[in-house]
């Protein structure tokens, strides 16, 4: 009879180490598509803000490149607000702060051309240059965080007295 407690015994603790395991992988996984997912919204963020950018370098003073730079906003920003759950607190702070005074420009245009063209154009330049050091920043990052993302640690690799600062 003792046998047959030793033996259910080692069944149940095999199967919790085998659950312990899974759920271990299950949630590593799980860490790696947040990573992917950050680093595809950053890349996107990017690609409006280059949009935006590129709008504004073909000629900044003419009323129709500024008035399609300002589509170029509200595309971003309407993407900011679909996807900036994302990003992590601190990153998503820094980049609502500039999203935010985007849409106060983007209404007051929208309500009665508030700014002039120029006006408009240096303005959205000056947000582009913050976006874009901000996203830059974000995306290298992030880039950095999956390129070092292991699903399973290397055992006897690390030694806890000198681990990285950072980590």
């Amino acid at each position: 009879m003792d046998y047959l407690y030793a033996g259910l015994a080692g069944v149940v603790v095999g199967a919790f180490l085998a659950a312990v395991i899974v759920l271990y992988l299950v949630q590593k996984r799980v860490d790696r598509d947040l990573i992917e997912r950050r680093l595809r919204a950053c890349l996107e963020y990017r690609e409006l803000v280059a949009a935006l950018e590129g709008t504004l370098a073909r000629e900044g003073d003419d009323p129709a490149v500024v008035d399609q730079a300002w589509w170029g906003v509200r595309d971003l920003c309407r993407e900011f607000r679909l996807t900036s759950w994302l990003l992590e607190p601190p990153v998503r702070r820094r980049l609502a702060l500039v999203v935010e005074e985007l849409e106060a420009e983007l209404a007051g245009h929208e309500r009665n051309g508030q700014l002039g063209s120029g006006r408009a154009a240096q303005m959205l330049c000056g947000k582009y240059l913050q976006l874009d050091r901000l996203l830059t920043r974000e995306t290298e990052r992030q880039s950095r965080e999956l390129q070092r993302f292991r699903f399973l640690p290397r055992i006897g690799s690390r030694n806890p007295l000198t681990q990285d600062v950072d980590e």
